[in-house]
């Protein structure tokens, strides 16, 4: 496959992939994101970004709102302290 070449050869001359941002926050938000508690608490991928495995381009499946984050932290047990997201 073309595509996967083409990663392959982003990788050995060590270069970023231009990629096309699907989700993020806008600055005003003064929101911070990380992964990593996320993947520990076993919160699965497609919770947050849809089915991503059957998509053939990467398209917003969830809006993430505050209300989004906070139901889900709530369902979870996780903490709700505003300086866990918001700097």
């Amino acid at each position: 496959d073309a595509r996967i070449q083409a990663l392959r050869d982003h990788a050995r001359r060590g270069e970023d992939i231009a990629w096309q941002r699907v989700y993020g926050f806008v600055e005003e938000s003064h929101v911070r994101f990380k992964h990593a508690p996320h993947v520990r608490a076993g919160v699965e991928c497609a919770a947050c970004h849809g089915d991503v495995a059957r998509m053939t381009v990467a398209e917003r499946a969830v809006e993430h709102t505050m209300g989004f984050c906070i139901k889900c932290h709530r369902e979870k047990q996780a903490s709700n302290d505003c300086l866990v997201c918001h700097y």
